[in-house]
């Protein structure tokens, strides 16, 4: 009998070791799968930032010279570079970016903080400061620019858009004609850069009039050159007249920053393409 109590207890002690054994077994094969499974996350999460970072496409081995790649291929990667090159901070909803034109109406609760400068014209406070640099920069070189016309009141804008209108009346045209060639030349009230504080007119002191001779003085030769390193783009270009909807005017000056200015000088863009090709990569 007690051979018998003594084979038993053995028999459960043994049947505790294997089952001690095998929770071992389990608990390791777990910790073998986690420690797997957290390597191939770490993997994969590695591989997603670098692709992300988009590193494989500027790589030595996705050149653009690589044997490999057909033509298609080729003008994909370099474009993809491209994009890189020219990549922007930028958004569309930017202050400085603001679109205002026949189509884009000031907004109603939009709210101006001018600033003045040159004695008496007055810009919004923000781009007072490049504009001063530039217009003292020319002035460095020999050339003598002036502010003609900076922010306007609404009802001032109103009084030079009439007046426009009346021009053209006195000419023999209609009302209607008269005001579709007026909105050719003065933005129609509530869709003028001016109102914003964004815009100046800039001209030279030994020329003043506002025609297209404009740009053949030495002020505006500089400012068409170097504008777009304080900030500034010329906003109605003589190749850009079916897309702003105004007649060519190389005295008009709208500020946009430096970055973006840079970018639309350098890829001949007006602002209305420009905001277009922000929202296209938005």
């Amino acid at each position: 009998m007690d051979s018998y109590n003594k084979g038993l207890k053995n028999y459960y002690e043994e049947d505790d070791i294997m089952k001690n054994n095998r929770i071992i077994n389990i608990i390791v094969f777990f910790f073998i799968l986690d420690f797997i499974i957290l390597n191939i996350i770490c993997f994969l999460t590695y591989n997603y930032i670098k692709l992300c970072k988009v590193e494989p496409v500027i790589s030595d081995t996705l050149s653009i010279n690589n044997e490999n790649y057909s033509v298609k291929e080729k003008k994909e990667i370099s474009d993809v570079k491209q994009e890189l090159d020219n990549k922007i901070e930028s958004r569309s909803s930017d202050w400085n970016l603001l679109l205002v034109n026949s189509n884009n109406a000031i907004p109603n609760n939009y709210m101006v903080e001018v600033s003045t400068i040159e004695n008496y014209h007055k810009v919004d406070i923000r781009i007072a400061e490049p504009l001063n640099a530039m217009l003292q920069e020319a002035r460095k070189q020999g050339l003598n620019p002036i502010i003609c016309s900076g922010y306007r009141t609404h009802e001032y804008q109103k009084y030079l858009f009439n007046r426009k209108i009346n021009q053209y009346r006195n000419q023999g045209y209609s009302y209607e004609k008269s005001h579709t060639l007026a909105a050719r030349w003065i933005a129609i009230p509530g869709t003028s850069e001016h109102e914003t504080g964004l815009a100046v007119d800039i001209v030279s002191r030994d020329y003043q009039i506002l025609d297209e001779k404009q740009e053949q003085t030495d002020v505006q030769k500089w400012l068409m050159e170097n504008s777009y390193k304080y900030g500034f783009t010329l906003r109605y270009a003589l190749d850009k007249e079916n897309i702003t909807m105004i007649n060519y005017e190389p005295w008009h000056y709208r500020f946009v920053g430096i970055e973006n200015a840079t970018y639309m000088k350098e890829n001949n863009l007006c602002l209305e393409e420009y905001i277009d090709y922000l929202k296209q990569i938005e």
